[in-house]
């Protein structure tokens, strides 16, 4: 047993805390109770007081009491739209107003207020109509929210106020509540309105001309109509063009003559001048008393005006009647802007006739002495002059020349001998100024002399036609007429080719996409049959062969000391390393000679197969060997997708 003052701690204390009256209860609001009592709920509790109509069953259970109107329904407002009737008195225009205000009804307490919006210039102390307060209903009681009906009366002190609307908030909450909303009505109109709409007067206000405002709004722009008089019916008539413009800044008219070349008449610039234009031919202009031609003063619907210039409509000027047949784009846009016209009566009207048929001496035939040119030159000119060369093809296309390998061939009419069907020649075609020429390059032992086998001459003309060959007359597999001799062009150079495929307009047999669709469209057209056999004709490509795997014991190839510019770099042969080592072996190895190029562009996929133009023309589509050639180039550009040309049309099944 310890005894007192003998240990280090002191025995507990009771707590001295000081209960306090200002307190909040579970649910948060503030409450005073007496000190040392726990919160109790009274039991007298009436609905004045709490209200849980708002609350659902769950939340009234849960919680530990009933909730305060006055915080459910804090800030919330009904409004109100209403109206009462005012004496006036001593005034002719109105013996009474009708006065618009709005009551709000304060839900939390239900007080009321009202209130008129301010209207300025009325005269009437507008703004607070009832401060907020608890307003009787005359029987003892309070006015409640029931009492507030659409299209009914409620008396406010003695203030009769007809309600006649209210905002989206109340009537959600009388539809809730399922108090009686009634039905919205119009505003009731003033008689002091209905007084000044009966007296009030319009006046309209005459807006008057004036020229000099025209003058300075449309000043510098003209309408130009295309016009045509039509003398024909009377004795030395003709058909005559004019120009016919009209100034918006101050309606005058000038008409002009189209000068036409060796037509026999003076070329007169104008035939009026600018002046105002009158509609009907004054008399006085064609008694004697005026000789001047000097017009009086007339009202301005005399005078023709824009609005009288239609197309296709006739005008009298000084009793010549001209017809209107077409009109610049500012003329009309001008229409179109201004009074709405449609595309439709804006169209122009087409007045060309045919010109009569000049009798003109024949050109005669060349006779072959010298170019056409020159015999062309003399038939036209009692002088001959030197023929006109085009300027624009020696500057922008010399030196440009399509070369192709040929050979002569024959046909019914022309025959060749045995040494004649076995020379090869080189066909040039100049497009600096069209002309043509053979060159026949030497062969050892043929017998025959090389050189210039056709000198430089003017492109012939196509048989049957009067024009001469040009440049996309020239492609492989075409036939020219040269002098009484055939030549078929065989293969074309590398610039040739690409020129004529940079220029697919002139040249679409060297388009691809043209004679892809021009084949895969001749296959569409063939029957089942004919398909069917063209398909079998073209086998699917074989699969490629693998490589074989690299031998370990190969001495690596040699290195060139200048990297990839020396292609025929050759090292010292340096015998294997290790066990594949042959000692009988030449250590020299013989020297190998470069194989020929393929003379084909494209390998056949199995052995020798059919030339596809040959196979296509079997089947009755008809290509030309510069076609073919064109497909050739295509797949070697595209090696991945088309190993060879028969997979391309392979591909249009």
């Amino acid at each position: 047993m310890e005894l007192p003052a003998y240990t280090f701690c002191h025995p507990p204390e009771q707590p001295r805390r000081k209960s306090q009256s200002l307190n909040f209860s579970e649910d948060g609001f503030p409450e005073v109770r007496q000190l040392g009592r726990k919160k109790e709920f009274p039991v007298n509790d009436t609905q004045e007081n709490y209200d849980n109509a708002g609350a659902c069953h769950g939340c009234v259970t849960q919680s530990s009491g009933p909730q305060p109107i006055w915080l459910k329904y804090d800030r919330q407002v009904l409004r109100f739209y209403a109206w009462f009737k005012e004496q006036v008195d001593e005034r002719v225009e109105e013996n009474h107003r009708h006065r618009r205000c709005t009551i709000y009804f304060y839900l939390s307490d239900g007080n009321i207020h009202i209130s008129e919006p301010k209207e300025r210039n009325s005269g009437l102390m507008q703004g607070m109509f009832l401060k907020k307060q608890k307003v009787p209903n005359g029987v003892g009681g309070w006015i409640e929210v029931p009492d507030f009906h659409l299209g009914k009366d409620i008396c406010i002190f003695g203030h009769t106020y007809h309600i006649v609307g209210c905002d989206t908030f109340t009537k959600r909450y009388l539809m809730k509540h399922r108090l009686p909303v009634g039905e919205e009505e119009p505003w009731p109109g003033e008689p002091l309105e209905e007084y000044r709409q009966h007296t009030r007067h319009v006046f309209t206000k005459k807006v008057k001309e004036y020229a000099l405002r025209q003058f300075l709004d449309l000043d510098g722009k003209v309408l130009r109509f295309f016009c045509v008089w039509d003398d024909r019916q009377v004795p030395y008539g003709e058909r005559r063009p004019y120009v016919l413009n009209y100034f918006l800044g101050d309606d005058t008219i000038e008409i002009l003559e189209i000068t036409e070349r060796n037509n026999g008449r003076m070329p007169w610039p104008k035939l009026i001048r600018r002046q105002k234009l009158p509609k009907l031919t004054p008399n006085e202009l064609l008694s004697s008393k005026n000789i001047a031609g000097v017009l009086t003063a007339k009202p301005k619907e005399t005078y023709y005006r824009d609005t009288d210039l239609h197309i296709g409509s006739y005008i009298r000027i000084f009793d010549r009647d001209m017809l209107i047949h077409d009109v610049d784009e500012f003329t009309r846009n001008y229409y179109q802007k201004k009074y709405g016209y449609t595309e439709d009566m804006l169209e122009a009207v087409n007045v060309q006739e045919e010109g009569p048929i000049l009798a003109r001496m024949p050109m005669p035939e060349h006779n072959g002495f010298g170019s056409e040119a020159d015999s062309y030159m003399n038939c036209i000119s009692l002088i001959p002059k030197p023929p006109l060369k085009d300027f624009y093809k020696f500057i922008f296309k010399d030196g440009k020349n399509m070369c192709f390998s040929c050979k002569l061939v024959e046909d019914a009419t022309h025959k060749l001998s045995v040494v004649d069907k076995t020379r090869d020649m080189i066909f040039v075609y100049y497009m600096s100024d069209d002309t043509v020429s053979v060159f026949e390059p030497p062969a050892r032992n043929s017998g025959i002399s090389s050189g210039r086998y056709l000198q430089r001459i003017e492109a012939p003309r196509v048989p049957g036609t009067k024009r001469p060959y040009r440049p996309s007359d020239c492609y492989m597999g075409q036939q020219l007429h040269l002098h009484e001799r055939i030549f078929e062009l065989i293969q074309a150079d590398e610039w040739t080719l690409k020129y004529m495929e940079a220029d697919p307009k002139q040249f679409p047999l060297a388009n691809f996409n043209y004679v892809s669709s021009k084949i895969k469209g001749e296959i569409a057209k063939l029957p089942i049959e004919k398909k069917t056999e063209l398909k079998e004709k073209i086998p699917p490509l074989d699969p490629l062969p693998k490589t074989p795997p690299k031998n370990p014991c190969s001495p690596p190839p040699p290195v060139s000391p200048c990297g990839e510019k020396c292609k025929d770099f050759t090292s010292p042969h340096t015998p294997p390393i290790g066990p594949c080592e042959k000692k009988d072996k030449d250590p020299i190895s013989p020297p190998k000679w470069p194989t020929s190029p393929p003379k084909s562009l494209s390998k056949s996929p199995k052995g020798k197969m059919e030339p596809l133009q040959t196979i296509l023309a079997r089947c009755g589509i008809i290509v030309t060997k510069q076609e073919i050639h064109t497909l050739e180039r295509y797949s070697m550009r595209n090696k991945d997708n088309f190993p060879d040309v028969y997979s391309i049309v392979r591909s249009f099944f």
